[in-house]
This record gives structure tokens, C-alpha cells and sequence, in this order.
């Protein structure tokens, strides 16, 4: 039986991390947050003993509170953004820094579609100094374009569709 690791602090110390990631933003919504938290905190009681080893933030949109969304009763606190578009709130990088900004938070999760397809958040947020949960902006670059990433894929010899470019 393995030995249950007491904190956050200690688990990354023993995996060679330099910094503990206990305050999240979640800048995504509904099934993608639920499952973003629901596995997170599975990690935490499995690993560290505590669900509440990590804190949560979410984003949520009127719309969402109206709802009585399930990521929101999960979290630990939420932030109000703007409804309408994604470009409002969920895919709005300049809102997303502002409030990983303002509530203190180690690291971003963009979840997928919204702003975790944009280049401009990582860079934004390392610029922070604040994680974010996801591939680098040259690697999001890349496997955002089609032709690189399936250049890219080839490269690594992962079986691809023939194409044009071949």
C-alpha cells in the first residue's frame, strides 16, 4: 500500500515541481467544468487525501446562474461575466487575465472550445506569472493549424489521411 502524501506543498516537491497549483479558474461552463472539477477533486482525495485540497473559481454567466448550473454548486466561488457570445465571457481573454488577476488564482483551466484554442491566453497569462492548464502557445499554434499539425503528426509517424500536401 502506498504512503498517502499530507499536502499539496509535498506532493510537488516529491514530483520535482516548483510551485503548488491550489486556487483554479475555471474559464469554461457547463459539462466541461463539472467534469473539470468532479476529476480534479477525485485526483486530490485519491492522491492527497482531501477533495478540498484544491479550491475553485468559476466563470458564470447569467445565463448560467439562472440555470442553477451544476459547476457553479461545485465550485467553491464564482464570478459573474457578461452572457451573450462567447467572446463575452468564456473565449475573452483580456476578462479571463482580469479575473484570474483579481481573485488570486495560480492557474487557469480554459477547458476546451472558448479561449483554449487561443494562443493569445497562455502567453497572457505567463506573462502573469500565472499557469496555465493546457499546451504552450507554440504548441497551440501548431496544432491549431491544420497543414502544420498534420505535418507535425506525419513528422512523429502517426498514421494520417492522405492529402494534397503529401
Amino acid at each position: 500500500m502506498s504512503t498517502q502524501i499530507v499536502s499539496l506543498e509535498e506532493f510537488v516537491k516529491q514530483h520535482g515541481g516548483k510551485r503548488a497549483i491550489r486556487r483554479i479558474l475555471l474559464a469554461n461552463n457547463g459539462m466541461a467544468a463539472t467534469k473539470a472539477i468532479m476529476s480534479m477533486r477525485k485526483w486530490a482525495f485519491l492522491t492527497l487525501g482531501s477533495a478540498e485540497a484544491l479550491e475553485f473559481v468559476a466563470m458564470a454567466s447569467k445565463d448560467d446562474l439562472e440555470a442553477n448550473a451544476e459547476f457553479i454548486r461545485l465550485a467553491n466561488s464564482f464570478v459573474e461575466v457578461p452572457g451573450g457570445k462567447n467572446s463575452n465571457n468564456y473565449a475573452n481573454v483580456p476578462l479571463i487575465c482580469e479575473i484570474a488577476k483579481k481573485q488570486n488564482v495560480q492557474a487557469v483551466w480554459p477547458g476546451w472550445g472558448h479561449a483554449s484554442e487561443n494562443p493569445a491566453l497562455p502567453r497572457a497569462l505567463a506573462e502573469m506569472g500565472i499557469t496555465f492548464i493546457g499546451p504552450t502557445a507554440p504548441v497551440m499554434h501548431a496544432l491549431g493549424d491544420k497543414i502544420a499539425s498534420t505535418i507535425l503528426a506525419q513528422a512523429a509517424g502517426v498514421p494520417c489521411i492522405p492529402w494534397n500536401g503529401d
